[in-house]
């Protein structure tokens, strides 16, 4: 079984910033949820911050979104 903090999550990332990057795009957008605070921790860890809930996300009582410019 896997463990945390094997570096796999980070890795994933990693290769999900390179392949958006690649394609143009400027920012990576993502979300998780209130009862997910390791994934906050993660995200902002990684360089994310904060930005107000968007699509459908919008008005959720439960998501939190992050968003990192790539360039």
């Amino acid at each position: 079984m896997q463990k945390r903090g094997n570096g796999a999550a980070a890795a994933i990332l990693n290769a999900l910033e390179s392949h958006a990057a690649a394609h143009g795009a400027k920012k990576l957008v993502l979300e998780t949820g209130t009862i997910q605070p390791d994934g906050s921790r993660f995200y902002e860890k990684h360089g994310y911050t904060p930005i107000p809930l968007f699509g459908d996300y919008i008005g959720s009582q439960v998501s939190l979104c992050y968003a990192r410019s790539l360039r």
